[in-house]
């Protein structure tokens, strides 16, 4: 049987060597290594939207919130605007003091292109002193 050139990418060892792989065929683009550079984006994509996947779980709703604030460099105002509620609920969110409702789920998961169900997971509120 046939060794396969390529493999679903199982580690950030394999991921690396794809990347450079793909790296080298993208400085000399030709319609012989076409398929070659689909196959390569196609396998990285994967392992990289598999691993954001898996950081997005590890994190409680407002900890993903506040990672993806930052990774867009927008503001807490900013973002406030972008998903129509006021600025004080974002503040109050990020400060555990509201929890994310339904509603603001689905707004936050369009606006930062993820799976709404990632900001419903259950956490603890602050108590009010």
């Amino acid at each position: 049987m046939k060794k396969l050139l390529y493999t679903i990418i199982k580690d950030k060892k394999q991921y690396e060597s794809y990347c450079n792989k793909l790296e080298k065929l993208s400085e000399t683009i030709t319609v012989v290594n076409e398929d070659e550079r689909e196959l390569l984006s196609y396998l990285i994509q994967k392992y990289n939207d598999e691993q954001m996947e898996n950081f997005i779980s590890e994190l409680n709703p407002v900890e993903l919130l506040l990672s993806l604030i930052k990774d867009n460099k927008i503001s807490q105002k900013e973002l406030s605007e972008r998903i129509t509620v006021s600025p004080q609920l974002v503040n109050d969110i990020i400060k555990y003091r509201r929890e994310i409702t339904k509603n603001i789920a689905i707004k936050l998961a369009e606006e930062f292109n993820v799976n709404y169900a990632a900001f419903l997971k259950p956490y603890s509120l602050q108590r009010a002193s």
